[in-house]
């Protein structure tokens, strides 16, 4: 049985690849409020269509928000869930009922030692994010995003850690510790490689956006352009966008650590529009700039 948020995720999947896929094979036929609310950045709609949807156009620096939110409250369940497991709190009443409310989990799918690892993990992206995004990337002050855009990035954050912590032990079914898995076979078995696999791609994600933010930086650091240039050197030599693919490595981790229905669900929606959003990035590089490199791939090396 799908639980809101399995809806809510596998709806969004379905909808970016159907538009995705609309556009970039059948876009003059497409309406133009369709593309204008789809696409965003630097391969935003220049059309004269469908102004109306400036109204619901916020600056993209915004995404700013999405970090600020997740490193609070990624680490504020993060401490929830070792004060739980490690120093016998009880988990709140009403806090188990809206967790049953959202996931209708009536029995732990994974270990405790899962949910504090998957957290932790998180807990570490979303705050590099947030430095980021506030420190170290450049925002074009002119570049807008739909505001169904910032609004599915904050839905995003809070389903993906109240996935990871309300399937585990205690916060779902059973409140007898006696019964508690602590860690299971296969936790034991894909942590390690797990922990690795994030290491690499948190850190190539990391010099990822240095690159970006170099490209509108002087050798002092300070901003002189808000100007599209293209990338080049690490994963760059490879594809268009190392960032997007590094972040399907981390939530195939993810995956990997808590492998239920509704993480699954996610999984999914990041998958499709990560695909989709270096599909549209790797077009508009080739056909902005006549220099740009054959060789890269969108998002896969050698595969797409």
């Amino acid at each position: 049985m799908l639980n809101i948020l399995d809806l809510g995720f596998l709806s969004l999947a379905f909808m970016v690849t159907f538009t995705g896929f609309l556009i970039n094979h059948y876009e003059k036929h497409v309406p133009a409020f369709i593309i204008k609310g789809f696409k965003y950045g630097a391969f935003a709609y220049q059309g004269s269509g469908a102004n109306y949807l400036q109204i619901i156009e916020v600056p993209k620096a915004l995404y700013r928000h999405f970090y600020a939110f997740s490193s609070i409250f990624s680490v504020s369940t993060l401490v929830y869930a070792v004060l739980v497991y490690f120093y016998e709190f009880t988990v709140h009443k009403y806090l188990l009922f809206i967790l049953k409310l959202i996931l209708e989990q009536d029995e732990a799918s994974v270990s405790a030692a899962a949910v504090c690892i998957a957290l932790s993990l998180l807990t570490l992206q979303c705050f590099r994010r947030c430095y980021e995004t506030y420190f170290l990337q450049v925002f074009a002050k002119e570049s807008k995003m739909n505001l169904s855009h910032y609004i599915a990035g904050l839905v995003h954050y809070f389903a993906v850690i109240v996935a990871a912590v309300g399937q585990g032990p205690l916060f779902c079914g059973s409140q007898d510790r006696a019964k508690i898995v602590w860690i299971d076979s296969r936790t034991k078995l894909l942590s390690i490689p797990c922990i690795l696999m994030f290491t690499w791609a948190f850190y190539e994600q990391y010099k990822t956006n240095i690159i970006f933010a170099n490209l509108r930086k002087d050798k002092s650091g300070n901003v002189v352009t808000e100007t599209h240039k293209i990338p080049h050197g690490r994963l760059f030599n490879h594809i268009s966008s190392p960032h997007r693919f590094c972040e399907i490595i981390i939530y195939t981790v993810l995956i990997a650590l808590i492998p239920t229905k509704t993480y699954f669900c996610i999984y999914l929606w990041v998958l499709c529009n990560q695909i989709q959003t270096a599909i549209h990035a790797h077009v508009w590089y080739k056909n902005t700039f006549k220099e740009y490199p054959l060789k890269r791939d969108a998002i896969f090396p050698g595969i797409l």
